[in-house]
């Protein structure tokens, strides 16, 4: 369907890929609005998936779950339910078709009129051979009267609006017989392929120059770090190319293809390393500042093989600026430097013509977009806008765009943005979960990772004999974690993936009858309960930052607390419920802050050398958190004073696994790779073990106590795989 109409009660713009409804307005991708429109061409008609797939990409091959997402996208837009639908119903085995009633959004503008008569499931209107132009335009516009939309009464005002509805009709069919006959003649394949199906997880796949080879990181079952292996594309099995017990990460071939260089890290330090392509010696060639590194970081070579580009922290809690080491001298120079409070820049990318570098960059971690700039001194540019998770950057062959991975519209899927700018289109194959691209400089080869995870939110029992014992609350695919009890004790707060975006739920304690309480679509999290129960706060990321949210612990429209340009996150109630603490690098670095709960003060910082999740103490008189980038837990009194540090854990990147109760400390500690939750004395320092994790610990706050104490709530991955998909024929 060509031109403006409305479902329901919602105004549809194709040329513009948005609807809107009252003062809300959603953008659609490009694809995801076709397949609306087409949907909307016959509406009350079943569209089988190949018509849909045909109709919507004519000239490539996508697999069924890009349709799919399509379809879950409309369906999220509009807000409904696939269960009880009333937007598109699903014909089980055969496809789909448009349910709402439907009709031009030119009646809108006729003045004195009542609501028009609308094609829907249960009012007949113009057949799919009509909508199509398959049939004659006086057979569209001859059958509409029959069909009861021009009644007994009603006269004039609903013979107009037939005129209109016939003329939209006829528009519609010129316009399908015009895109039939326009598309191109020739057809362009994707073909995909698994690449590894290797127990574990593959990551980080970068082609060697000529196409033939790739080297990825291999991070094995019961393994801590992961290391680098090489894999011709015609060989089953790959070699590992570095040796040693470090991690490696982001290996990345050389213009000439003769070495790799990559980052190896450990607890103390980390270092970037060149190796000889057809294995040989190491040559540690830079020490980074710090041993924190991120996992995308990246790492790449300029065109002329002299220097290598990499992010660099001088310290774990500054932000993170692209430098350009030169091979020769060893002189490291800086080439971008992000605004001051961002997080930075990260996963540097050079055009496979050597004239431009793209990166991501953002305020923090989950809201970042690519940037863009000449070499070698260019100014950078943001070629996005979304604020989003960004998860790897790759070049297309003829360094005409960018291919990136996002959560833009849900989960992590592949997405492709010209390098002069545009609007991103999202690529038709790869399922949800893709990420980490690479793409050949020849042979149209593209390869990019898939991963797959169990989630988890469990309960031990704290009388239980066996430190082992737990039992299962809730169990998903798409990251359920940050569990916090109610102060009834008889419901969790979570946050979870499991809409498509990251939002926050509750449940029964058993995991009975989850319930979304918000649907930003701007990832929401580390949900915390009021001492009364009544209330839940959060933060979001409704725009480049980071903000506290509140709202009623039964849902309504979340209230914003006071926000400005910096990150506010992490909230946290105070015993009494009047104050709201959280973590704000509004004074340059994270620190504690306090602000009222009702919102009717200034915010007051309260630490002044660090601070990332704080809890309050039930009696009132001191606060406890941490730090970010540090391990430990300190505490200073509420009336203010020295901070003191009272326990060594949770460890970096854990900051907010632990919780306070009944006068003691619960904290996720590690040792020699296996987890453990402890319980500390914080007079004493008095630690005992509580309990063993079974899996991994989510890096996402995770801990909480039950009311009575009896009883920790806990997060963990149960299960984290990867594996790597060729995709042929790419362009």
């Amino acid at each position: 369907m060509q031109g403006d109409f409305r479902i329901g009660k919602w105004l549809v713009h194709p040329r513009v890929n948005s609807i809107e409804c009252d003062s809300e307005t959603i953008h659609l991708e490009p694809k995801v609005m076709q397949v609306l429109a087409t949907l909307a061409s016959g509406a009350g008609e079943v569209f089988t998936r190949e018509e849909l797939r045909s109709a919507v990409w004519p000239d490539v091959f996508v697999g069924e779950d890009v349709l799919i997402r399509a379809i879950s996208e409309i369906r999220r837009a509009f807000s409904d339910d696939p269960r009880s639908s009333h937007i598109i119903q699903t014909i089980p085995k055969v496809g789909y078709r448009l349910v709402a009633p439907v009709s031009p959004a030119s009646e809108d503008s006729q003045s004195g009129m009542s609501s028009p008569s609308a094609l829907s499931a249960d009012s007949p209107g113009p057949s799919r051979a009509e909508v199509r132009g398959d049939a004659p335009l006086s057979t569209a516009a001859g059958r509409l009267p029959a069909s009861g939309v021009v009644g007994p009464s009603g006269g004039h005002r609903k013979l107009v609006a037939l005129f209109a509805l016939v003329m939209v009709v006829a528009t519609i069919g010129v316009l399908w017989v015009w895109r039939t006959n326009r598309r191109p003649k020739q057809t362009e394949v994707f073909s995909s392929r698994p690449l590894t199906t290797y127990p574990g997880s593959q990551l980080q796949p970068a082609f060697s120059p000529d196409g033939s080879t790739i080297a990825f990181v291999w991070l094995k079952e019961g393994e801590r770090y992961g290391h680098i292996y090489v894999k011709q594309l015609n060989s089953e099995m790959p070699s590992r190319f570095t040796t040693g017990t470090s991690g490696e990460l982001s290996p990345a071939w050389s213009p000439d293809g003769r070495s790799i260089a990559f980052i190896r890290h450990d607890e103390t330090r980390s270092s970037v390393v060149v190796m000889p392509a057809v294995g040989g010696s190491e040559h540690e060639i830079y020490a980074l500042p710090t041993p924190f590194v991120w996992e995308y970081g990246g790492l790449a070579w300029t065109g002329d093989g002299e220097n290598l580009i990499f992010p660099q922290q001088n310290s774990p809690k500054a932000a993170s600026a692209l430098v350009e080491l030169n091979l020769k001298s060893r002189n490291v120079r800086p080439i971008t430097s992000p605004p001051q409070g961002w997080d930075g820049d990260w996963t540097p990318e050079v055009s496979p013509d050597g004239t431009k570098l793209a990166f991501v960059r953002g305020t923090e971690r989950s809201t970042r977009d690519v940037y863009i700039m000449a070499l070698p001194n260019g100014a950078p540019h943001p070629l996005t806008s979304d604020h989003r998770l960004i998860v790897g950057l790759a070049w297309s062959a003829d360094s005409t765009s960018i291919i990136f991975s996002s959560n833009r519209s849900g989960s992590l899927s592949l997405w492709r943005v010209p390098a002069q700018g545009g609007e991103p289109e999202h690529i038709p194959f790869g399922s949800d979960g893709a990420y980490g691209a690479s793409i050949a400089k020849q042979g149209g080869l593209l390869v990019y990772s898939h991963g797959s995870a169990t989630w988890s939110i469990l309960a031990a029992d704290l009388n239980e004999k066996s430190p082992n014992a737990e039992a299962e609350i809730l169990t998903s695919s798409e990251q359920d974690a940050s569990p916090h009890v109610s102060p009834s004790g008889d419901k969790i707060a979570f946050q979870s993936w499991r809409s498509g975006s990251q939002e926050i739920w509750t449940a029964g304690m058993d995991g009975s009858n989850p319930i979304q309480l918000t649907a930003s679509g701007h990832t929401a999290g580390s949900p915390i309960w009021s001492p009364d129960g009544r209330l839940m706060a959060f933060d979001a990321r409704s725009d480049s930052y980071a903000h506290i949210f509140v709202i009623d612990a039964i849902g309504g429209a979340p209230r914003a607390m006071p926000r400005g340009d910096y990150n506010d996150i992490v909230p946290s109630w105070s015993a009494d419920g009047r104050w709201l603490y959280f973590s704000s690098n509004r004074s340059g670095s994270l620190q504690m802050w306090k602000t009222p709960s009702d919102g009717s003060g200034a915010a007051r910082q309260v630490t002044t050398a660090g601070g990332m999740v704080g809890i309050e103490s039930q009696d009132g008189l001191w606060l406890y958190f941490t730090r970010f980038a540090e391990p430990g837990i300190w505490r200073v009194p509420t009336s203010g004073g020295p901070e003191r540090k009272v326990f060594d854990g949770p460890p970096t990147g854990y900051q907010g696994y632990w919780t306070l109760g009944h006068g003691n400390l619960y904290s996720l500690s590690q040792r020699g790779g296996q987890f453990s939750i402890m319980r500390i004395d914080p007079e004493t320092g008095h630690t005992q073990t509580v309990h063993i994790l079974k899996h991994d610990a989510t890096p996402f706050a995770g801990l909480s106590l039950t009311p009575d104490g009896k009883r920790l709530v806990f997060a963990e991955m149960a299960r984290v795989s990867s594996n790597l998909t060729l995709v042929d024929h790419f362009q």
